[in-house]
């Protein structure tokens, strides 16, 4: 794990726990946002609920988009994507996050409650203190959704977003991410791709039946793009595949097509270095119309 990612976010093992709203998937991919830009606006609103859930913001100087956008593997001036995190930009607009220069200094949990204590909480010379580790303009974004899951329940004051409730939630470690941002042949798309999984295994006990034409039909990624990064979550030992065909040809029906079965692995067991995997044979037309007719000629003789 990159340890310049840990040290500059500052983190320790109490922080860990993060729950995402299970929706985040299909309002991002109905927003219009561009769909190479998923994962990184996913990965984006992760890093900063976290950062807002554990009051980095008040310990870490300068902690703004610029430096965001390198750990998300990006260069701190790479403008393509600002149309996403920036104020009113598609992630506010969405009521994902709100920007605010208002931003927890401390977080308390007791007795099952969790508590902000707010820059604006202090007194007046402690605030100024604070806001002279930051620029003039310094802003942070306030992630919505972890304090409130609809519109409805903001209009009431009714607290029920992901740090207070974990219905209809999926639980990523931080862990997860820092491994990712670590990895070139991952970041946010392996992150994204290992989340969206993760949501599936934490439905289906027994990992997540899936096609990889329905995969990619599911997390907007070109089919071949994310054959790439499940090929990498394997070598690193994020996932597990289960292959419940023997080959795969082009020739192949749809009726004739097995899903895959993926589960994901528990952080502890990632691999640092990339280790070996099995792949699926692939055979030619010809070689699969041979065997068709040989299961044929073989049904025949128990008619």
């Amino acid at each position: 794990m990159s340890d310049n990612i840990r040290n500059k976010l500052i983190y320790n093992e109490k922080e860990s726990k993060l729950f995402l709203p299970n929706e985040i998937f299909e309002d991002l991919q109905a927003s219009g946002i561009k769909n190479k830009h998923i994962p990184l606006a996913y990965s984006y609103y992760c890093l900063v609920s976290w950062l807002y859930r554990y009051a980095k913001y008040g310990v870490i100087n300068g902690l703004d988009n610029k430096v965001i956008k390198q750990i998300l593997g990006y260069s701190p001036t790479y403008p393509e994507i600002d149309y996403i995190i920036k104020k009113n930009g598609l992630l506010d607009t969405l009521g994902y996050t709100e920007t605010t220069k208002n931003f927890p200094i401390l977080w308390t949990y007791e007795d099952k409650i969790l508590n902000f204590d707010l820059l604006s909480d202090f007194e007046e010379d402690v605030q100024k203190m604070i806001k002279q580790q930051h620029s003039r303009k310094y802003t942070v974004k306030y992630p919505v959704k972890a304090f409130y899951r609809s519109k409805e329940s903001e209009e009431d004051n009714y607290e029920d977003g992901t740090f207070f409730e974990v219905d209809n939630t999926h639980l990523v470690p931080f862990e997860v991410f820092m491994f990712c941002m670590s990895k070139k042949e991952l970041g946010c798309t392996g992150f994204y791709l290992w989340s969206y999984l993760q949501m599936q295994n934490q439905k289906f006990s027994g990992g997540y039946d899936v096609s990889l034409d329905d995969l990619a039909s599911e997390v907007k990624i070109a089919r071949s793009t994310m054959c790439e990064y499940l090929g990498s979550l394997r070598e690193y030992e994020m996932i597990k595949c289960q292959h419940n065909q023997d080959y795969f040809c082009l020739a192949l029906s749809n009726d004739e097509k097995k899903a895959n079965t993926y589960v994901t692995c528990d952080w502890t067991s990632f691999s640092e270095q990339k280790c070996k995997v099995s792949r699926m044979k692939v055979i030619s037309v010809k070689e699969y119309e041979k065997i068709k007719e040989n299961r044929e000629e073989l049904s025949e003789l128990f008619i």
